[in-house]
């Protein structure tokens, strides 16, 4: 597998948490992964972003336009990443909304969501998904970077034996937090699944 990945989002949303479980995960399967961080001004509430390469890279960070799958935890962070896709990119974006600061500084309004897919749907090919809902159901609000990384396993973006990746998700979290996380995985899995995409196994 060679993937350049990028998951980008707003601090507390677990977008590093992400990164660590998939690149983690390619390693325990025997691939070559690199990983780096961007932070945003802010620890919290500010743009956060991880770039994720597996297969034969040498440097972490992926170039603009390279882009095979951008995540995207939030809309306005969907936006701004879709300067680094290119014509083959696959975008997945969670439709939880989390409002800047500075929108509210310069009393703006939050651009309407169907405007942001149309815009991003003219660029590349976009998956939405109501992670939060779905992290909800699992019981717990906080595993929306769980329930991306089920909905990408389900597309089958991240050839990864399944398995491992619920192995790093248990060792990463523990408890009631992990029960939480796994059926958030599957959540994710499942909603991809209903999207009519073919269910692909990796061992």
């Amino acid at each position: 597998m060679q993937h350049n990945i990028i998951i980008a989002g707003v601090g507390g949303q677990g977008v590093v948490t992400l990164g660590l479980m998939i690149s983690n995960a390619a390693m325990s399967a025997g691939q070559k992964a690199i990983m780096s961080e961007i932070h945003g001004l802010a620890q919290r509430g500010g743009s956060v972003s991880v770039d994720v390469r597996i297969g034969d890279y040498y440097a972490p960070i992926v170039p603009d336009g390279d882009a095979d799958i951008i995540v995207a935890l939030e809309p306005l962070e969907a936006l701004r990443s879709l300067r680094r896709a290119g014509p083959h990119t696959i975008m997945v974006m969670s439709t939880e909304k989390l409002p800047p600061v500075s929108l509210g500084i310069n009393r703006k309004q939050y651009p309407d969501i169907d405007d942001i897919s149309r815009a991003i749907q003219k660029e590349v090919k976009l998956h939405s998904i109501n992670a939060l809902e779905l992290a909800r159901a699992a019981g717990n609000y906080r595993t929306v970077n769980t329930v991306i990384a089920g909905f990408l396993y389900g597309l089958g973006i991240l050839e990864i034996p399944r398995e491992i990746l619920e192995g790093e998700i248990t060792r990463i979290f523990s408890g009631k937090a992990a029960e939480a996380n796994l059926a958030a995985f599957n959540s994710g899995y499942e909603a991809a699944k209903a999207e009519g995409i073919q269910e692909r196994t990796v061992s």
